[in-house]
């Protein structure tokens, strides 16, 4: 059985994705470990106390804002958009099986719509 050899390129790419891979989740993954502090802790290491402290400040009514209003209108507008998307998709996808003058110019700009960054 003979094994390849890995080339220099592989071993650069593999250390570039492992940097990319902890730039992109290090600095969640240490806040999600920090939001487990006692009542005293803050943003330091080691932790002072376990404790869900601020998970329960969290779910409490809040003078600044309301998360659990918040989390329901953002649910239920999600909701929506993902009818509103469903339905205008199973439509685009009934009417371009059939041909029609002006088909491939809609189709593009259907497409083009998935290019354009959204807000």
């Amino acid at each position: 059985m003979s094994r390849d050899k890995r080339t220099l390129e592989f071993y650069v790419l593999a250390a570039f994705f492992a940097l990319f891979v902890l730039f992109l989740y290090g600095p969640l993954s240490a806040i999600l470990i920090l939001s487990f502090q006692g009542e005293n802790g803050g943003l330091t290491f080691p932790l002072n106390g376990v404790s869900l402290h601020w998970f329960a400040n969290l779910f409490e009514r809040q003078a600044v804002g309301d998360f659990g209003g918040s989390f329901k209108r953002s649910f239920v507008l999600g909701l929506m958009v993902m009818i509103v998307t469903v339905g205008v998709s199973l439509l685009a996808g009934l009417a371009f099986r059939q041909k029609f003058r002006g088909a491939t110019a809609l189709f593009y700009l259907a497409v083009a719509s998935l290019v354009v960054p959204s807000i």
